[in-house]
């Protein structure tokens, strides 16, 4: 048995389906057996969700050709499916825009069907990529524009069967369905005559509506927004009931544990230091109505971030050389950050978007707070120069960099023609002052190298499963990072964050990138590149990576 198979299933409540488990025709028989032994769910689930998910790319493919301006082609992602709703989050991502969150009902034949199945892989994935709830509603609309009446009364059945949390959002499409049917869109349905009623476009979805129509889509935006929003406040609420207020055990804690993070407010303001452990009374204000299990769950968080910053410091040969944070780069938020004023990591009770006083931390945060803590300590090292490129290797790290400036310029001359056109003025602009926009590309992927370097120390820090949150969460599609017309400097990014997956335990990097990004739809099926030369690419990239090396004189571990 492989550590990854726990990993999957970390945490109560919810397990995960890994990319690397996952293809176009559905799981693998490995996972399968691995469903077999870890969960009650039967043969039939795996039948109905591997059914479901060729169907679902089968038709997001079809889709994709039809119209790709507003619909992706189908990809693979990591799937938290959830079991026990009280235990989880809803509508949070276990890795961040790397993974779909559906409940295991949606494949319970009792209450769902391939119907409604397909229909919430196209829905989370649009939610994944828009990170908004009700807009990707909106946005997939369309797809009922193209299904048969059978098809469309089978969601419709499952739509009132369905237990999920917002299974009443459901029953509203599913009541709504009929009029949208009658809708328009600009590619999949145009409109045979101009109609005597004034047509207005839904902004971002291609549907054409009669005016008359807008209060009826409208009535069903709002009513999405109420019920996803009850269902946030049921989940929230169910973790608020208590007995009691908790802060005093939190403030008993911190005075006796001391651990060496320093907790901060809204404002980014100390509410509690280290140093003074028992000055208590600006913290004791801030965690008034704490509830148990979020109070347990904050002590670990603590507990975990203190362990791996007296790890780290204690390793140090000359810890009083690190230097001050930088604060044009040093953010002052996120799971845990290096506070610009202490020199230490900071958690911030009041971080936006999360809800450390009303829940405990979900899936995979904790795992992905100890990395985000030893990458911020790391990130330090790199300032110091403690992970140059080593000194035997500097000029061949010189060759390299001019052997892959050279590639990119190469890739660039032989993209097709309309490409190239498109993406002048962004080249231009990147290039100016460069010697060359190959040279400029090798600037613009490695301008986040520091997060390499600090990758690189981690690993002696880190545990198994930190290190493959870490990763999960950081290699992803960069569709939505950069502007359409930045091919290049996106495919640059590319090439260096693929490099991440030297640290993971996925055992084929290039299937899991290929899967996950849209990297062949968009650049090998388009002519941008061909497959020889992105491996080149990847090849140069690896070996410019592999000539930074920790200073060992530096650590004593």
């Amino acid at each position: 048995m492989s550590w990854l198979d726990d990993f999957y299933f970390a945490h109560g409540g919810m397990f995960v389906i890994p990319v690397e488990h996952l293809s176009r025709e559905g799981l693998t028989e490995e996972y399968r057996a691995l469903l077999r032994e870890r969960t009650p769910l039967g043969e039939e689930w795996t039948e109905l969700f591997d059914g479901a998910f060729r169907e679902y790319w089968r038709r997001a493919a079809e889709l994709a050709d039809l119209t790709s301006m507003y619909w992706f082609p189908p990809r693979v992602q990591h799937v938290g499916v959830v079991t026990d709703p009280d235990r989880v989050r809803p509508y949070f991502q276990p890795f961040y825009r790397s993974a779909w969150l559906l409940y295991a009902s949606d494949f319970d034949p009792a209450e769902s069907n391939v119907e409604f199945a397909v229909f919430q892989l196209l829905q989370t994935e649009r939610m994944s990529l828009l990170q908004q709830l009700v807009p990707a509603l909106a946005c997939n609309l369309s797809y009922w524009l193209v299904r048969t009446d059978e098809e469309v009364e089978l969601f419709r059945a499952a739509c009132h069967t369905s237990t999920r949390p917002d299974a009443q959002a459901y029953r509203a499409l599913a009541d709504a369905l009929p009029w949208i049917r009658q809708l328009h869109h600009e590619v999949l349905r145009r409109p045979i005559l101009e109609s005597i009623e004034r047509i207005v476009t839904v902004p971002g979805t291609g549907l054409l509506i009669p005016r008359s129509r807008q209060p009826q889509i409208d009535t069903l935006m709002r009513t999405w927004a109420r019920v996803l929003q009850a269902v946030a406040d049921r989940h929230y609420g169910a973790h608020s009931a208590r007995e009691r207020d908790h802060a005093e055990e939190v403030c008993a804690w911190l005075r006796e544990e001391a651990p060496r993070v320093v907790v901060t407010g809204s404002n980014n303001e100390v509410l509690w230091d280290p140093d003074s452990p028992a000055e208590l009374g600006v913290v004791r204000e801030q965690l008034e109505g704490i509830t148990g299990n979020a109070a347990e769950s904050f002590c670990a968080d603590l507990a975990l971030v203190g362990r791996h910053s007296r790890a780290f410091v204690d390793s140090l040969l000359h810890p009083e050389e690190l230097p001050d944070p930088d604060p044009r780069s040093a953010d002052q938020n996120g799971l845990s950050y290096m506070h610009l004023e202490r020199k230490e990591i900071a958690y911030n009770l009041r971080e936006a978007d999360m809800h450390r006083l009303r829940e405990p931390a979900p899936p995979y945060e904790r795992f992905m707070l100890g990395a985000r803590t030893v990458h911020e300590w790391g990130h330090l090292a790199t300032e110091a120069q403690w992970i140059p490129v080593a000194e035997s290797r500097r000029a061949e790290h010189e060759e390299l960099l001019a052997e892959t400036a050279a590639l990119f310029d190469q890739i660039v001359a032989e993209a097709p023609v309309p490409v190239r056109r498109l993406c002048a003025p962004s080249l231009a602009r990147l290039a100016a002052g460069q010697a060359s926009t190959g040279a400029a590309l090798v600037r613009f992927g490695l301008s986040r190298i520091e997060d390499f370097q600090s990758n690189l120390l981690s690993q002696r820090y880190l545990g198994p499963e930190e290190r493959e949150t870490y990763i999960r969460n950081n290699v992803r599609s960069l569709i939505h990072d950069l502007p359409r017309e930045s091919f290049f400097e996106r495919l640059a990014r590319y090439a260096y964050e693929y490099q991440y997956l030297r640290f993971s335990a996925v055992e084929d990097a290039r299937t899991f990138f290929m899967r996950t990004t849209w990297f062949a739809e968009q650049y090998l099926e388009q002519g941008i590149l061909s497959a020889e030369a992105f491996d080149r690419l990847l090849d140069r990239m690896a070996r410019i990576c592999d000539t930074y090396a920790v200073d060992e004189a530096q650590f004593s571990m």
